[in-house]
């Protein structure tokens, strides 16, 4: 049984290969694996893809939490406690 994740990122591959986007590499692996039979290859293909557009954005929010991460370290240095404006009298 498929979940919406996987069934929208199906959807997002099939609009792609609907507008003529196809990765050369990714085509050319499922090609290998299906023999060349350019049916199999299709459906192969669409799982390449499917899950490289999984790692993709698993990529992007690793990304997008390490940059959070960086981003709160500097707010934290940049503030100052009450404890610390005691210490500096």
């Amino acid at each position: 049984m498929a979940n919406q994740t996987s069934e929208l990122i199906n959807a997002m591959v099939l609009r792609e290969m609907q507008d003529g986007v196809i990765r050369d590499g990714l085509w050319a692996q499922a090609l290998v694996e299906a023999n060349h039979d350019k049916n199999k290859a299709k459906s192969i293909y669409i799982r390449l893809r499917a899950e490289s557009m999984q790692a993709d954005t698993k990529m992007l929010l690793v990304r997008q939490i390490q940059q959070a991460m960086k981003s709160d370290e500097v707010k934290r240095k940049d503030f100052v406690s009450a404890a610390d404006i005691k210490k500096s009298r």
